[in-house]
């Protein structure tokens, strides 16, 4: 009985431990306060330049590589205080890029207005 119980012991030790060094492996290191604030500069700015792609009519490829960019930008954006606002903003520029998907320019305009919003007062908050 006692060698079962050391030998399921030993097994749970290893695979929490392949487990936990292969959940690390993804991240290297945390963000600085520069980089932040580079990331949110850049949320931002590629937040305007997607609502001006709409308003001047570029084509779909353009607005969706530019609200892409603004959120790959958001995902860098790592200080604990401000993710509540970062999501919403993210999922702004998600409605935005649904909408351009469906051709509704209108609700892409209105998202991306609350993505800009969202993002300067991260800015702001930052």
């Amino acid at each position: 009985m006692n060698l079962k119980k050391l030998i399921i012991s030993v097994i749970v030790m290893f695979s929490m431990g392949t487990l936990s060094t292969a959940f690390a492996a993804g991240k290297i290191e945390n963000a600085t306060p520069a980089q932040v604030k580079e990331s949110i500069a850049s949320a931002l700015k590629n937040s305007e330049d997607a609502l001006a792609a709409i308003k001047n009519g570029e084509s779909k490829e353009t607005v969706m590589d530019l609200i892409g960019a603004a959120r790959q930008d958001s995902k860098r954006i790592e200080v604990g205080r401000l993710d509540v606002q970062r999501n919403k903003a993210s999922a702004k520029l998600k409605n935005a890029r649904i909408a351009v998907n469906k051709g509704d320019n209108a609700a892409a305009e209105a998202a991306l207005v609350d993505a800009i919003k969202g993002y300067e007062e991260i800015k702001a908050g930052f």
